[in-house]
């Protein structure tokens, strides 16, 4: 029977960042609108725990290494949901059927992360340069999930539901909810007081190559499911100065929360936000100014910027866009 791969590095109870919330999200609101015999394809070795209901036939694989490639090999088409940042034969061997690929970050400015900021060592998933080239050229829909329009790309931007709606937290200690990639700019809280939900080696990474000083971090080790658990801890201002950040799932979180965001330069240019930092010396600046409003004060700013980001909840808008592709 003809059937469409559709092809992820994570997903079901592997979340690990934004890129598998997007997954995920996927896997609520596109799979039962598919006119063709669909196959879920997660290149990974399936995790221990209790595996949530999937709408498709899922194959990991880590479960079955030649039956996986058996099912690439004789699909009629790969969509490519999430992909990784450097080649691999099950992708490059059947590069012909790509038919969509989603681009979820700019690899090139990633790799320039330590740069920009100064560093000697930067932290980042692996990455060839020229794969993602290679693969937008692959793709006969390359999309690009950012906020902004990027290349020539279809723009199919990421979405965001706001849930909760907080008021605003009235504290000034510092959240930080993200990996501790060098884009991410966690070294901006050296020195702050701060609670962080990110994984706990990776701190040490920090530690131990940049000698960060951390001795004003609490840290919570990431697991997805507590998320909500860090959400509702007492911390009111969220380190969202990430640059090169491409949607920014965890600042749109961040807002909903409550939580007063200091974000990058580059992140909503076109909106007027006091609230900017580029550099460690900025951040603190920033911090230090948030420090000083009344509850209101915070309440006048936040709100307004949550209205503003309400403009990225058109989920039903996201899903015909996708499914324009996948049943063309």
């Amino acid at each position: 029977m003809e059937y469409d791969v559709y092809y992820s590095t994570g997903g079901l109870n592997m979340i690990g960042g934004g890129a598998d919330v997007w997954v995920n999200k996927w896997l609520e609101m596109i799979p039962q609108h598919l006119k063709t015999e669909s196959k879920l394809l997660i290149h990974r070795t399936r995790p221990p725990g209790h595996q949530p209901d999937c709408p498709m036939e899922v194959h990991w694989q880590g479960h079955d290494r030649k039956k996986f490639k058996e099912l690439m090999d004789n699909a009629r088409r790969i969509h490519i949901l999430h992909g990784y940042y450097s080649p691999h034969v099950f992708i490059t061997e059947n590069k012909d059927k790509i038919h969509s690929v989603g681009i979820h970050c700019s690899v090139e400015k990633n790799m320039k992360a330590s740069f920009i900021l100064n560093l000697d060592k930067s932290f980042h998933f692996n990455m060839t340069p020229d794969w993602e080239k290679q693969i937008i050229e692959y793709a006969k829909h390359p999309f690009w999930i950012g906020l902004s329009e990027w290349g020539n790309m279809k723009h199919i931007p990421n979405f965001y539901e706001f849930k909760h709606n907080k008021d605003v937290v009235d504290n000034n200690r510092v959240g930080f909810a993200a990996r501790m990639e060098t884009r991410k700019c966690p070294h901006f809280l050296e020195g702050i007081d701060s609670l962080f939900f990110t994984n706990n080696n990776d701190v040490k990474w920090w530690e131990k190559n940049l000698n960060t000083d951390t001795s004003k971090w609490k840290v919570y080790n990431y697991r997805h499911e507590q998320l909500d658990m860090f959400m509702k801890q007492d911390w009111g201002i969220s380190h969202s100065a990430h640059i090169y950040e491409p949607f920014g799932y965890s600042i749109f979180q961040a807002v909903d929360w409550g939580k007063i965001p200091i974000i990058s330069k580059d992140w909503i240019p076109e909106y007027d936000y006091p609230f900017r930092a580029s550099t460690p010396k900025q951040f603190k600046e920033q911090y230090e100014k948030i420090c000083e409003l009344s509850l209101q004060e915070k309440r006048d700013i936040l709100f307004p910027l949550r209205e503003h980001l309400k403009q990225w909840d058109n989920k039903e808008q996201w899903r015909d866009r996708l499914l324009e592709i996948y049943n063309g």
